[in-house]
């Protein structure tokens, strides 16, 4: 028969186990924790982005307000051209120190400059 005075060794043990996978479940939790919060960051990231298409090639860029050399210089696109909007009225050349404002699947093309001086 065991002493009242002894703990209950067969007790301890479960509660050692229980406590073990307690903390093997509280650090489960706290990386999916960490995961979800980083999937929230990424997903806070592209929330403003949109696609536009540019010679036939869609690019992500911010939504909203842009000057059209700063878009051209996001894009790679070389600041000797011109970049033209693709409306259903056919193309708007578009100035480089003007403010557009970007939506979902707008398409543009760019071209030479025409004209100038001899």
């Amino acid at each position: 028969m065991a002493n009242k005075d002894e703990p209950d060794s067969g007790g301890e043990e479960k509660a050692l186990r229980d406590l073990k996978h307690a903390e093997a479940d509280l650090r489960h939790a706290e990386e999916e924790v960490h995961q979800a919060e980083e999937e929230l960051e990424e997903a806070r990231k592209h929330k403003d982005e949109i696609t536009i298409m540019v010679d036939g090639v869609d690019h992500r860029v911010r939504r909203g307000m842009w000057v059209v050399r700063d878009l051209k210089a996001r894009l790679g696109i070389d600041q000797a051209k011109v970049l033209a909007e693709i409306t259903p009225q056919g193309l708007k050349d578009l100035d480089d120190n003007a403010e557009i404002e970007l939506h979902e699947k707008e398409q543009f093309m760019t071209h030479a400059r025409s004209g100038g001086s001899s």
